[in-house]
This record gives structure tokens, C-alpha cells and sequence, in this order.
């Protein structure tokens, strides 16, 4: 099982040090997703790169099967060493046999989905009688704690916060943000419960992650942003071949491991809300 004790934010900052607080977000979702079970055999639904179950099984064998619709990203996640298998496959046409799978788990993907519906159909297909379904996704509240949202909005200008979310959405290819009820009955039709979700990511957690895009240059290059992408042209590709990229990641590794710390380790209080959602299912 993963081990919730893990630095997660560590590795994480050295995986992503090229984005920084991509980096912040994943280690939380990782912190979250440490914390569950996860019964064998295990299938990643979206797995790209491999990168997540790399640094989340780490030390473990690897994950039975993982599946991305994208070439480029089935292309680099073998070299993970994450997968036992890993397949060219669409959500909605899961290329397994019924009941195959203790758990199907998916981070930070459904959101990108645009039918979502014949997706799950499929995940309580593939999984076993008493299977679990474990999601990260942003929640209900991911736009509203947007600090450009939060801003704009404290300022009364709600149509600038909606154009500043509709940015995000457009930048990030969101498609949805739904509540825990709402994922219960979505869970329903296709055949699963809902066991339990979890907010994570409180509000000023969720702030600083939005400024630190436009810091470090995540955000489009754009005025609404205020984007400075200073740190993006350090971090790029083209320039690896000078040498100095090393010591880039090195300090964010260092100083970002330190200064963002606090934020990583934060918890969403009883009762409250946070950006992101852990939804838990199993099948009947």
C-alpha cells in the first residue's frame, strides 16, 4: 500500500520542478490518495506519463495495468517502471474483462472528460464485487477559490471573476465541477456507490496555488493573468543543453520543499470545503 508518512512533496518538486506549482498540487493529491487503500490487482484509469504511480508505489510492485488515450504519454509511462502493462485505450472502452480489478483509481483525469457517464459505466465493469473506486478531481468549489476569482469578486466585480474562471476552465480543459451528491448519483447510474469524498486543498492553499501559476509562469501569457514567465524560459526544454537546469531544480527542490511546506501539509477542517475532491466508490 502506499505510505501516507512519504515526502510527497519532495518528490513531487523533483518531478515537476520544471512547474513548480503543479508540483504543490500533485503532492497533495498524492498525500490524499496515500491515506486509501488500494486492494489488488489495480488499474490507472489516465495514466500518462506514469510519474504519479511511480512516486505513489514507490518501493511496491508495480501497478497491474494503467491506460492513457494518448500515444505520446504510452510512449514515456513504461519507463516508469510503474506498470506491468500499459495500453493504448479510451475510458469509455476499457480493453479488460469484466470484474478484472480490485481497484480502478484516477488522478486528476475525469475533470478532462467530456462524457463522463459511459466512463464510470466502464470502471464498474472492470471492477470486482467490492471493488473501489478512487478519484481525485477538483471539487464544486475550485472556481470560487481561485485568488483571481476571490479578488474580483471581494472587489464586486463578479463578471471579472467569471472571466478570470472561465480562463482557468479553458486553459486547464475542465469540464465539470460537481458536489458529493452529485457524484453519488453519477456514481448510481453507472452502477457504483459512493462510499465517501473528502475535500482537500483549503482556500489559501488554493490562492497561493493560483498566484504561484502566474509566478512561475503556468498561466497563458496573458494580461488577465499577470503572468510573468520569467521561470518558464529557465525551465525550458530548448535550454537543457546549457547545463544550469540542474541547479533550477535543485532550488526548487530546496527552497520550494520549505517555503510551500505548511501549505502541502494542510488540512481541509471538519465541515469545510477545498479545491480539489477525493471521491471514493465501490461496486456492489
Amino acid at each position: 500500500m502506499p505510505d501516507p508518512n512519504r515526502d510527497y512533496l519532495t518528490l513531487a518538486l523533483e518531478q515537476y520542478w520544471f512547474a513548480p506549482p503543479v508540483a504543490l498540487w500533485r503532492a497533495i493529491e498524492l498525500r490524499v490518495l496515500a491515506a486509501e487503500t488500494f486492494p489488488r490487482p489495480v488499474l490507472d484509469l489516465g495514466c500518462g506519463d506514469g510519474l504519479i504511480a511511480q512516486v505513489l508505489f514507490a518501493g511496491e510492485a508495480p501497478v497491474e495495468a494503467g491506460f492513457d488515450p494518448w500515444l505520446s504519454q504510452v510512449r514515456k509511462a513504461p519507463a516508469s517502471g510503474a506498470y506491468r502493462y500499459v495500453q493504448l485505450a479510451r475510458g469509455d472502452a476499457m480493453p479488460y474483462p469484466d470484474a478484472s480489478f480490485g481497484t480502478v483509481f484516477s488522478n486528476s483525469v475525469l475533470e478532462h472528460i467530456p462524457n463522463l457517464d459511459p466512463v464510470l459505466r466502464e470502471v464498474a465493469r472492470v471492477l470486482k464485487p467490492g471493488g473501489r473506486f478512487l478519484a481525485t478531481v477538483p471539487s464544486d468549489m475550485f472556481r470560487r477559490l481561485l485568488a483571481g476569482y476571490r479578488e474580483r469578486d471581494a472587489a464586486g466585480d463578479r463578471t471579472g471573476a467569471e472571466t478570470y474562471a472561465a480562463a482557468v476552465d479553458k486553459h486547464l480543459e475542465h469540464h465539470r465541477y460537481l458536489t458529493p451528491t452529485q457524484w453519488g448519483k453519477r456514481l448510481e447510474l453507472a452502477g457504483l456507490w459512493l462510499r465517501s469524498t473528502r475535500y482537500y486543498i483549503p482556500s489559501e492553499v488554493e490562492a497561493l496555488w493560483d498566484r504561484a501559476n502566474a509566478t512561475y509562469g503556468i498561466h497563458p501569457n496573458d494580461a488577465l493573468f499577470n503572468g510573468r514567465p520569467y521561470y518558464r524560459w529557465l525551465a525550458s526544454p530548448r535550454l537543457r543543453k546549457l547545463g544550469y537546469q540542474k541547479l533550477v531544480r535543485l532550488w526548487a527542490v530546496r527552497t520550494l520543499g520549505q517555503r510551500w511546506r505548511r501549505a502541502y501539509m494542510q488540512d481541509v477542517l471538519e465541515g469545510g470545503v477545498g479545491g480539489g475532491l477525493l471521491v471514493v466508490g465501490e461496486k456492489a
